[in-house]
């Protein structure tokens, strides 16, 4: 069972098994879970082919004595490539061959458990894991487990929150090329940012901001924001466009092969970093139960 088809099924247990059901039973503001799980999905055929799959599942527990948050990620993008070419002894007497071929392009995904446990009425702790892979970014899996605290502002009501936090992390990280000049495992520290805006009755908007940075090496820091914006169709549908920008200031290597003047490969390859940033955009059905 592959990646994707795993997070598929630990989506499908979240949201059938983290349904309120015992808040229900509970004393009103005890504790309540939450899952929202948006989905997007788009498949094309005929001369040329693809299908493009996302998925996103939030899990919440909230409680007088603090949260629990599960997020669940997952992005795979196929492209499918058709070359035709005819057969025979002349225009007139012929035969068409196709030939498909499947290249993967996009293929993302991501675990996170963080708890934040309150202090006091603004300031909070949380410690937290996240694992992420990303082979086309350049990394076979990437785990980061983090501590620290940080403090919430707003007016108090469902207006808009915004949550900061400070934290120290260790980071394990393996390679697709592996960089001989960087260690695979590292301390670093880690900023985040949580805002919740409600433009009206229905409509909100939240964005995420995480800066990591590597104790060990200065310019190697990455960058994760993500924006949402939804619209509610019905009291457990709504329509909802995530946007996620990744920025990674030190991005992994990949070997290219070194091409001569004539165009000819040669016997040597070469190291070269990736793009910094990566960027999606999905607009999706968000169902809350």
């Amino acid at each position: 069972m592959d990646s994707l088809k795993l997070l598929l099924v630990a989506s499908l247990i979240l949201a059938v098994g983290f349904r309120p059901v015992e808040a229900d039973a509970q004393e009103p503001g005890e504790h309540e879970w939450t899952n929202v799980t948006e989905l997007s999905f788009l498949l094309s055929g005929g001369n040329a082919g693809a299908s493009s799959l996302g998925l996103r599942n939030a899990v919440r527990r909230t409680a007088p004595n603090g949260e629990l948050r599960i997020d669940l990620a997952a992005i795979r993008t196929d492209a499918i490539r058709s070359t035709r070419v005819a057969e025979g002894a002349d225009s007139d007497d012929y035969v068409v061959r196709e030939d498909r071929e499947r290249d993967r392009t996009v293929e993302r995904y991501s675990i996170q458990l963080r708890y934040d446990r309150n202090l006091s009425d603004r300031f909070y702790a949380f410690g937290g894991s996240s694992w992420d892979r990303n082979e086309p970014g350049g990394f076979e899996h990437r785990t980061v487990t983090v501590l620290g605290a940080g403090s919430r502002w707003g007016p108090g009501g469902d207006e808009w929150r915004l949550r900061v936090g400070y934290g120290v992390t260790y980071t394990v990280q393996r390679d697709v090329t592996p960089d001989p000049d960087r260690d695979d495992s590292f301390a670093g520290a880690r900023l985040t940012l949580d805002h919740e805006y409600h433009f009206s009755e229905g409509a909100r908007a939240e964005s995420s901001w995480t800066i990591d940075g590597n104790a060990q090496r200065m310019r190697d820091f990455r960058g994760d924001l993500t924006t949402s914006v939804s619209s509610q169709l019905g009291s457990r549908l709504a329509l909802q466009t995530t946007v996620q920008l990744l920025w990674d200031n030190d991005p992994p290597l990949e070997r290219l092969p070194l091409l001569g003047p004539d165009g000819e490969a040669s016997a040597e390859d070469v190291l070269e970093p990736l793009r910094r940033l990566d960027h999606s955009l999905s607009v999706g059905l968000a169902i809350t139960l």
